[in-house]
């Protein structure tokens, strides 16, 4: 039995704080990345991710073990996302300007290279599911299926938004490679 699966038998079992402390620790970096990278606001990230924990400790005992743990983490990681988007009635904006988002990505990562910022200026230009998918399967290693499981999105769905979103993150990195060479 692994570290991790011991941990959540103690948590479910036994309501060891603990143990869910661990898991916590274990898994609050890719959760609040995820949710950061969705959401672009690392205040708000820092809160969903919370609320992530909070929900997954309140709804421990649904946890029946049939998937993995941090599959489920990334589910509730997604409907906190989705709330907030309901709540707040509004779509995502779009990148407003180079030098904003370079200063924001210069405070929140450390050694980024000119290509990373692109790649997360394209990013935010894409819709919430495109990005969502892009990220659970490129970014965090989860299979398509696992994916759709994790955003209760048809299997289907799934794969088109990730050959959607990567045609756009094509087009939209050639034109700012060609913005670039034109300067």
């Amino acid at each position: 039995m692994t570290t991790e699966s011991l941990l959540i038998l103690r948590a479910v079992a036994r309501r060891d704080d603990e143990a869910f402390s661990a898991l916590v620790r274990m898994h609050q970096a890719k959760i609040r990345a995820y949710l950061l990278r969705l959401c672009r606001d690392p205040d708000l990230a820092d809160d969903m991710a919370q609320e992530t924990f909070l929900t997954a400790f309140r709804k421990l005992q649904s946890f029946k073990g049939t998937g993995n743990f941090s599959g489920w983490l990334f589910s509730i990681a997604h409907n906190s996302f989705l709330q907030h988007l309901r709540k707040s009635k509004r779509r995502t904006e779009v990148t407003e300007q180079y030098g904003r988002q370079q200063e924001f990505h210069a405070d929140y990562y450390e050694d980024i290279s000119e290509e990373q910022i692109d790649l997360e200026q394209a990013l935010q230009q894409l819709n919430p599911d495109e990005t969502s998918t892009i990220t659970l399967c490129h970014s965090f290693g989860f299979s398509h299926q696992e994916a759709s499981d994790i955003l209760d999105m048809p299997l289907g769905s799934v794969k088109s938004n990730i050959s959607r979103g990567k045609t756009k993150l094509k087009q939209l990195l050639a034109t700012s490679k060609d913005l670039e060479e034109a300067s």
